[in-house]
C-alpha cells in the first residue's frame, strides 16, 4: 500500500484526506470511499483497508470536519448536507473508475445512507458495500427526556458537546492488558455535538425506513462483533434480516468488541473481507 495525504477544500472547510493506493505492481481497477467512526480519523485505517489495496482498489478516506487533522469543533461534523458534498467530492476523485463504499460505526451508518440514496437513483450506484459495527441506534439506552432535551439544545447550541459513553474499553479488548494505541490526532469516541447527534438520529430513521424496501444484487458485507456493547449484535441481526439485498453477507465474530479490526483476532475479519472481495469482485483480483 502506498499512503499519501492531501488537504481538500469542501464547502469552505479544509478537510484532510488519506489516500491509500495499491502497490506499484498492481493496477488500480476501482476505488473505495471509506468513512470513519465518531471521534475517529482516516489515517488509522491504513492498517485496515489493505485487503482492498492488495486487490487493486484505491481507498479514499476523509477526516470529517472536527475530526483527525481536519479543523473544527471536536466531535461536530455539521449536517448531512455537508456529508453529501464530501460524497460528491469522493466520487469525483474516483476519476471514472468503478467505486464502492465502506464505513465503520458512525461511518457505517453514513455508508448505509449513501447506499440508500444510490438505490433511490440520487447517487451513482456503487459496485460494493462493506459496513462494520454500524451505529444503527444513536439513541440506544437514552431516555425520551434526554433525547427531547438534546433536540431542543441542538436548535440553540448545535456545537455543544456531550459524552457518548463509548470508552476505549468498550471499543476493543485489551491485549496483554493494554489497549492498542491510536495516533496523536485521535480525539476518542467520548464526545459528540448535540447538533450532529440529532443529524445521526435522523439518518438512522432514514435508513431504517427506506433501505429494507429496496431490492439489489450489489455485493453487501456486514461484519459485527458479538460482544459489542456500543452497536449490539441483536440490532445488526434484526437489520440484516430486514434487507431485501439478494447478495448480502452477515458475519458475526462472537468474541469481538466494537472495533473488530483492532481486536486480538482481527485476522479473522481481514480473512472474511478478502474472501468476500475475491468472490464478488473478480475484476479486482491481484495481478502483478
Amino acid at each position: 500500500m502506498r499512503v499519501s495525504r492531501e488537504d481538500i477544500q469542501i464547502e469552505g472547510h479544509l478537510l484532510s484526506c488519506t489516500l491509500m493506493d495499491p502497490p506499484e505492481n498492481i493496477e488500480t481497477r476501482g476505488v473505495c470511499l471509506f468513512t470513519h467512526g465518531q471521534g475517529d480519523y482516516s489515517e488509522r485505517y491504513t492498517e485496515v483497508l489493505h485487503p482492498f489495496t492488495e486487490r487493486g482498489i484505491r481507498c479514499i478516506a476523509f477526516d470529517l470536519h472536527g475530526h483527525g487533522k481536519s479543523p473544527g469543533k471536536r466531535g461536530h461534523v455539521g449536517n448531512v448536507s455537508f456529508i453529501d458534498s464530501v460524497i460528491a467530492k469522493g466520487i469525483s476523485m474516483a476519476d471514472g473508475l468503478p467505486y464502492g463504499i465502506a464505513g465503520h460505526s458512525m461511518g457505517g451508518l453514513l455508508t448505509l445512507r449513501h447506499l440508500t440514496l444510490a438505490l433511490q437513483g440520487k447517487l451513482p450506484l456503487p459496485e460494493f458495500c462493506w459496513v462494520n459495527s454500524v451505529l444503527l441506534s444513536p439513541t440506544q439506552n437514552k431516555s425520551s427526556l434526554f433525547i427531547a432535551s438534546a433536540k431542543m439544545l441542538a436548535k440553540l447550541h448545535p456545537k455543544f458537546t456531550i459524552k457518548t459513553g463509548a470508552t476505549p474499553e468498550l471499543c476493543q479488548t485489551p491485549k496483554d492488558g493494554q489497549i492498542k494505541k491510536r495516533g496523536p490526532d485521535y480525539a476518542g469516541h467520548q464526545h459528540i455535538s448535540v447538533g450532529w447527534g440529532v443529524e445521526l438520529i435522523k439518518t438512522a430513521d432514514f435508513v431504517e425506513n427506506n433501505l429494507p424496501h429496496m431490492v439489489s444484487d450489489i455485493p453487501f458485507l456486514y461484519t459485527q462483533g458479538g460482544t459489542d456493547l456500543i452497536c449490539p449484535d441483536h440490532l445488526a441481526e434484526k437489520f440484516i434480516n430486514s434487507l431485501k439485498l439478494t447478495n448480502k453477507t452477515y458475519k458475526l465474530f462472537p468474541h469481538m468488541r466494537h472495533e473488530t479490526f483492532a481486536e486480538p483476532e482481527s485476522h479473522l475479519l481481514f480473512d472474511t473481507i478478502e474472501r468476500w472481495l475475491d468472490k464478488n469482485l473478480p475484476l479486482a483480483t491481484n495481478q502483478s
